[in-house]
């Protein structure tokens, strides 16, 4: 998987997880949001939940 196709897949499956519910760029830097308007980094969130622990938490859910 090419880091685009991997980028997207983690950004969908996190807003589908309720885990980020916006993002936006400043300044060249990515950030995510939360429900409760808190910012975070995506180098950081995809450090955290990376595409495998998604996918994971994705079929926990099934």
């Amino acid at each position: 998987m090419t880091p685009a196709n991997e980028f997207t897949q983690c950004l969908n499956l996190a807003r589908a997880l309720d885990l980020i519910t916006s993002s936006r760029t400043i300044a060249g830097i990515f950030y995510v949001y939360n429900a409760a308007g808190h910012a975070k980094r995506w180098d950081s969130f995809a450090a955290e939940y990376p595409l495998e622990r998604l996918q994971a938490m994705v079929k926990s859910r099934l």
